[in-house]
């Protein structure tokens, strides 16, 4: 049959051979997503921007370059309480804002018009009255030639995120408030503290005088001057009653030169620390008051007719802050034992080294009396510690 002949007819070698190895040109609509959109779109690309507009939940306007509203997507219309859509078609843009707001509007016209994005935020009623807070972005739209044609305005109800902030600032405020007051009843707790710590002192050193010479006038002389010795941790931390947590070297320091002036005693100090250490109020206090004890004791021994020199040195050890306070005195006695030992000031130093983890050492001082290291471990700040309320304990090796 002929039509068998012509099928069996084998093609030119010239046409299998032609083009070997090369690829047919890809359509360069089908490697562009934007371009094959615009071929799917091809006669309804108005269409299809209305739907876009009109399922976007913001309340989005097109605005004539002269500020007039010519659209507005029914999501907007409904966000913005509208009865009749066609009483907002030709009006101001500026006219539809509170007075306050509308050289905002304005302004972002006119930006739109120079081909720049603005935004803002501002508060709006609707038009039946509903408070309304807005975040606005405002664009120019430029035609086929690439001029401004008009402007498109977003504007999205930011209502509740601005209701929490202004909330949230009313608490903040409200705190404020109760810390400042916080602070005026601490300051005066901290003077009637004083004051009562001046008295009790006052009625030891008179009861004293008056026993002058006996047990009696000795024990109260000792028990006004550990008195006064907690008066002054009392003073020294309450320099800063805000803080969280305080440097130990700047506050340890400023407490033995306090207590020197006391005791009248010759001071050196020795910070050999890698870095800040800091603790809370009550471990300082205790320490404080170790400090205090150690200093006191190095005096009284010390003999009452010169002027006992005292080195304090605060050094870091196994983990551990080490506070060390030497005198030149006539040293510690033969046989001493710490275990055996009951003066109160001793005892004091006992249980708040143990409370604190430590431990006391006894020693000969280089500088020919007697020397007492006491290690600690400073307690790291609680989680969620505020920054402001001091940092970390520096690393120890």
């Amino acid at each position: 049959m002929p039509t068998v002949t012509n099928a069996a007819r084998p093609r030119p070698a010239s046409k299998v051979t032609s083009l070997p190895n090369k690829i047919a040109p890809a359509d360069p609509r089908s490697a562009n997503p934007d371009l094959r959109a615009l071929d799917l779109l091809a006669g309804s690309e108005g269409a299809f921007a209305l739907s876009i507009l009109n399922s976007s939940p913001d309340c989005i306007k097109l605005i004539e370059l002269d500020g007039r509203v010519s659209f507005m997507n029914s999501n907007g219309v409904v966000a913005m309480e509208i009865d009749d859509a066609s009483t907002i078609e030709d009006r101001l843009w500026t006219s539809m804002w509170p007075e306050e707001q509308r050289s905002m509007v304005e302004s972002m016209i006119l930006a739109a018009r120079r081909g720049e994005i603005t935004t803002f935020e501002a508060y709006r009623p609707t038009f039946t009255g509903t408070p309304r807070w807005w975040h606005v972005t405002s664009a120019p739209v430029r035609g086929l030639s690439g001029q401004i044609e008009r402007i498109v305005s977003i504007s999205r109800d930011i209502t509740a995120t601005v209701t929490a902030r202004l909330r949230l600032q009313e608490e903040v405020a409200e705190k404020d408030a109760a810390l400042a007051r916080q602070k005026i009843l601490l300051g005066e707790i901290d003077h009637r503290v004083k004051n009562s710590f001046a008295a009790v002192i006052g009625l030891l050193r008179l009861q004293a005088r008056t026993h002058a010479g006996s047990d009696a006038g000795s024990l109260l002389a000792e028990a006004a001057s550990r008195i006064v010795t907690l008066a002054r941790v009392h003073e020294q931390l309450h320099l800063d009653p805000g803080a969280g947590r305080l440097e130990l070297s700047e506050y340890l320091s400023s407490l033995a030169k306090d207590l020197c002036g006391a005791l009248n005693c010759h001071l050196d100090i020795e910070v050999e620390l890698s870095g800040q250490v800091q603790s809370s109020p009550s471990q300082a206090a205790a320490i404080g008051q170790i400090l205090a004890e150690l200093m006191g004791n190095a005096v009284k021994h010390g003999g009452p007719d010169r002027q006992t020199r005292i080195v304090v040195r605060l050094s870091e050890r196994r983990g551990k802050l080490v506070l060390s306070v030497e005198d030149d005195g006539p040293g510690l006695p033969d046989g001493f034992d710490p275990a055996r030992s009951r003066g109160l000031g001793m005892q004091i130093c006992r249980i708040y080294s143990t409370e604190m983890g430590g431990d006391l050492n006894f020693r000969a001082s280089a500088l020919g009396g007697a020397a007492v290291d006491v290690s600690l471990v400073i307690e790291p700040p609680a989680p969620g510690t505020p920054a402001s309320m001091g940092t970390d304990p520096a690393p120890r090796d």
